[in-house]
């Protein structure tokens, strides 16, 4: 028998499109199987308008959010509930999502095999290095300084999609240590890097086409191979379908999905 696989998403704030565009790419490619679809909230979302009838809701209350002061409050909660989520009970292999994903392949099943073969996956990042992700446009000098801290040519990553298999010891160490570090209200990428420097653990890093962004959106639907003598496709995999540069390459493949589960 397999292991109990569950499918954990965020969703904060006014984001029902973003989140329907999810379900129904999650539902048309995503095979997931007869993994459980689990959606965190503020608020109770109504399944007839959305592509999944079968999603189990957690409504969280005011009390359950931190740095409701802070501009970026959503994404940094959605960064500590999604990391907690990781560690329940519930499951033994999760697929940890940010709302505004969409899945275009259906090797994303993958996920959950690599995961449990090696503990932690995530997708590599644009920036390269360490460096470079510190630079991002939500970062604070002091998220700079704690960076030099350490090596700054690491391996940058995104975390969405995140695989986990808590079953794995390495795994649980290097959540609970990334949780540790979100609680500095940090960009979630970099609490990932330090995580993984302090526990000595590292994920198995997943390519690029895991996480596609806006700055090689349209590299990555384009991005060919001559193999064995025939031109292949290197299929992109999830989108970051919350940047409007990734919107605009594949509208075409994302609006000619169906819209609703039949």
């Amino acid at each position: 028998m397999g292991l109990k696989r569950g499918i954990i998403i965020c969703s904060f704030g006014a984001r029902d499109l973003m989140l329907h565009t999810l379900l129904k790419t999650l539902y048309r490619n995503g095979n997931y199987g007869n993994s459980e679809v689990y959606l965190i909230s503020d608020k109770l979302r109504d399944p007839l308008k959305l592509p999944i009838k079968d999603i189990v809701q957690r409504k969280l209350g005011e009390e359950d959010f931190e740095w409701k002061d802070h501009s970026r409050w959503p994404i940094r909660n959605t960064n500590l509930w999604l990391a907690k989520a990781a560690l329940w009970e519930r499951f033994e292999s999760v697929c940890l999502l940010n709302d505004d994903m969409a899945i275009v392949h259906k090797g994303f099943i993958d996920g959950f095999n690599l995961a449990e073969k090696f503990g932690v996956c995530v997708p590599m990042n644009p920036r390269v290095y360490v460096k470079y992700n510190a630079m991002g446009a939500d970062t604070i000098e002091e998220d700079r300084r704690e960076t030099d801290k350490g090596p700054i040519y690491g391996t940058a990553c995104n975390v969405s999609p995140m695989f986990v298999c808590r079953l794995h010891d390495h795994a649980k160490l290097l959540i609970e240590t990334y949780i540790e570090e979100l609680h500095n209200c940090m960009r979630g990428t970099l609490a990932f890097w330090f995580a993984s420097w302090r526990s000595g653990v590292t994920p198995m890093y997943l390519p690029e086409q895991w996480c596609v962004g806006a700055s090689n959106a349209l590299y990555f639907k384009n991005y060919t191979k001559v193999l064995q003598g025939q031109k292949k496709q290197i299929e992109p995999m999830v989108l970051h379908w919350g940047q409007a540069g990734v919107r605009a390459v594949f509208k075409d493949i994302v609006d000619g999905m169906d819209k609703d589960r039949t």
